[in-house]
């Protein structure tokens, strides 16, 4: 019943990234990626060769008065680098934070068959298109490549409107019916492969278009932008955008 308790209370209705790191003898405790408490006692961590059950929460206290989720268990050494390897993606952005116009995070190789993934939060509507990501080789509108792909709230609503360049229509895509719900969390993912467009919110598919047999493979790199230098940004917050490499 050894460990580490940090001194530190979590602030309320704010969300706090906390990460339990048991390595090298130590078990080191983040809030964020500042280091909030260590134990060096950890020189023989339990090892078990059961697999271990996961609760949140679990059947033997009552639960505490808060909202979790992004829960992932990670081995250290060198069976992490062979995750990383067979997952094939990118992480653009992992904290959550308010949309800003003309932020430039990175740039992918793009491939045949992709998918991209973000967690959004809506705050409110505003008039106009607004931009929430774009993934392009160069500009706006108007070109193959352009929209690899691009994301925006329809005006006056947190309806998404995503395209995505193919052979034949470079600003084709697909738009789900289903408005996002405001100061609440929902994960995007949009994947092209297998000839189709899909959209799912939270693991449920809410659009699908078959024209995507031939979609466009820029030989430039695309350049990610949450949001784009051309519209205003959309009352959001985003966080956790990855781009992935589908086989």
């Amino acid at each position: 019943n050894d460990g580490c308790d940090p001194r530190q209370h979590l602030p309320r209705h704010r969300n706090t990234r906390v990460t339990i790191r048991v390595a090298f003898g130590r078990l080191d405790v983040f809030y964020g990626r500042r280091l909030v408490c260590r134990n060096r006692n950890y020189r023989n961590p339990t090892v078990p060769r059961k697999r271990v059950k996961v609760y949140v929460a679990d059947p033997w206290y009552h639960r505490a008065p808060a909202r979790v989720g992004q829960v992932v268990y990670r081995r250290l050494g060198r069976s992490v680098r062979r995750v990383r390897r067979r997952w094939g993606g990118k992480m653009m952005v992992r904290r959550t934070t308010p949309l800003r116009r003309n932020k430039y995070v990175g740039a992918v190789r793009a491939a045949k068959s992709y998918q991209v993934s973000f967690n959004i939060k809506p705050w409110g509507t505003a008039h106009g298109w607004r931009n929430v990501l774009h993934f392009t080789t160069g500009g706006n509108y108007g070109r193959y490549g352009w929209r690899m792909p691009a994301v925006w709230f329809f005006s006056r609503t947190t309806r998404l409107h995503i395209r995505a360049s193919r052979r034949g229509g470079h600003n084709d895509g697909c738009d789900p019916r289903q408005h996002l719900p405001r100061h609440r969390n929902t994960r995007v993912t949009i994947r092209v492969a297998h000839g189709r467009m899909d959209v799912f919110y939270n693991r449920r598919l809410v659009c699908r278009s078959n024209n995507y047999r031939h979609p466009t493979v820029p030989r430039k790199r695309v350049k990610v932008y949450v949001a784009d230098p051309w519209h205003h940004p959309a009352p959001a917050r985003v966080g956790w955008v990855s781009y992935r490499r589908l086989r």
